[in-house]
């Protein structure tokens, strides 16, 4: 028998007590003891979501009704993505709420969105040309680089650096201690919509893609004489 297990041996009446457990078992059991549990809730909507998903995608062209929206309105298609993208968002509150060592934290946000990333440019980066089709291989000015595991990886990356390193430590108690806990966050996302928004107006609406949304936004009238 290994020298490191403890046997229990049966004690005499005012004898000592003799641990049940080494030093090494104990500290695997505490430290097992402090993992947190799964959100149950969390992971029935992320099944539920995936089951959307498949629904849309499957059934989407026999039931235009519940296909993406090609500009107004929405449809059932179009909940899919904001239900990942708040799933991914609720995901990195209770992770890194606690992060004790945010270096740490902040390789592992990064890796992960790397390796997302890199699957979604494989997946839907359009390395396949179809189901029925043995090729392979990609045009690197055709490549979709931002397909919707890119999108949700990018906003992971944000997601995850903004909960290590720009939360307070405020404990939230009431309303005002809410705002002081995350207003650099609200902050950081204003002031960040308002970049992304420059600079989608000034590459669509100023720019040379303007024809293209004019197009796209204003269907031509066909008028029968």
């Amino acid at each position: 028998m290994s020298s490191s297990v403890i046997t229990v041996a049966e004690e005499e009446e005012d004898g000592p007590q003799i641990p049940l457990l080494s030093p090494n078992e104990e500290n695997l059991f505490s430290h097992s003891n402090q993992e947190q549990p799964r959100l149950v809730s969390l992971d029935v909507f992320r099944g539920l979501t995936v089951a959307l998903m498949i629904l849309v995608d499957d059934a989407g062209g026999a039931f235009p009704s519940i296909n993406h929206s090609p500009w107004f309105g929405i449809t059932l298609a179009d909940f899919v993505m904001p239900f990942f993208l708040f799933g991914v968002g609720v995901s990195v509150a209770l992770a890194f709420q606690k992060a004790s060592k945010k270096t740490t934290s902040t390789k592992k946000v990064l890796f992960r969105t790397i390796k997302l990333f890199f699957i979604g440019l494989v997946l839907q980066g359009g390395y396949f040309h179809g189901r029925n089709h043995l090729t392979y291989g990609v045009d690197i000015d055709q490549i979709r680089w931002l397909g919707v595991l890119q999108r949700i990886s990018i906003g992971y990356f944000l997601a995850g650096i903004s909960e290590i390193w720009l939360v307070g430590n405020t404990m939230v108690d009431s309303a005002v201690t809410f705002v002081k806990k995350y207003y650099v966050q609200w902050m950081t996302i204003h002031f960040g919509s308002e970049i992304l928004d420059s600079i989608l107006i000034t590459e669509y609406v100023g720019g040379r893609r303007l024809h293209q949304v004019v197009e796209f936004c204003i269907p031509k009238l066909h008028i029968e004489m």
